[in-house]
């Protein structure tokens, strides 16, 4: 190489040199020699942290072995969940039950609140059942005799029949002021019979003795109660029947 060519090659190198763009480029890699100096000694540890992280492999390895692990095996069957979890399908299950976390996450809140909600019932049903004990009620027995009743019922009981009970008990026959008026009525019967029936000759009373009677008050009090009776029926049944040959107002 003749010395012009030299020259020429050194005067290139010295431009490339001074051209700023590789001046800015020197003082960047000058203001990472720390970084890169750090690196260069982490690279040296590498072989130091492989030869360690074998060490602990081989130590786990060996210790799943003692306690009947095979993880070649166990590795297998990861990777074939893998990729049963990453097919198409399997994924938009996922999804759709990432999308459902918030609902599931109550549902685990709730389920840990279930043993004191059970020791709670568990507690209100034991009260109850020593309620019923300290009633006489014996209440495995009354379970038992409740659901004996109820199939026997089940099967005497038609359809027809099963409606017309439930209309029964929709109606106002079982009201509170319905049965408490049947309950008086039954209560008068037995009183009567205690008191008329049971004499060796039953007192006979006449037109004189109805007339008579009629001036108590007690007996006042029940024909006014017949007579107001009378009119609340006629009352409904000209509401319910307007039709019925017995309204006043078809005769009309």
């Amino acid at each position: 190489m003749s010395e012009v060519e030299t020259s020429e090659r050194s005067m290139s190198i010295t431009d490339r040199l001074n051209d700023p763009q590789t001046k800015a480029m020197l003082h960047r890699l000058l203001d990472k020699a720390e970084q890169l100096d750090q690196m260069l000694e982490v690279a040296g540890e590498i072989p130091n942290l492989i030869a360690i992280a074998t060490d602990v492999f081989d130590e786990m390895a060996q210790k799943a072995k003692e306690d009947g692990i095979d993880l070649q095996a166990r590795a297998g069957q990861l990777l074939a969940l893998f990729k049963k979890a990453t097919e198409p399908q399997n994924i938009k299950a996922l999804s759709t039950l990432v999308d459902h976390l918030p609902q599931l996450e109550k549902a685990a809140e709730m389920s840990e609140e279930l043993p004191n909600l059970v020791a709670i019932a568990t507690d209100v049903f034991d009260e109850w059942a020593a309620d019923l004990k300290k009633q006489d009620i014996n209440l495995e027995q009354s379970l038992r005799n409740g659901i004996q009743a109820a199939l026997y019922l089940g099967g005497q009981i038609r359809r027809e029949e099963l409606d017309r009970l439930g209309y029964l008990l929709k109606s106002d026959v079982l009201s509170e002021f319905s049965v408490e008026t049947v309950s008086l009525a039954g209560s008068a019967l037995s009183s009567c019979r205690q008191g008329s029936c049971e004499h060796p000759v039953p007192k006979r009373l006449g037109l004189f003795g109805l007339l008579g009677a009629s001036q108590d008050p007690s007996t006042q009090r029940a024909l006014a109660f017949a007579v107001q009776f009378g009119k609340c029926f006629g009352s409904l049944l000209e509401e319910r029947h307007p039709n019925s040959p017995s309204n006043p107002s078809n005769k009309a």
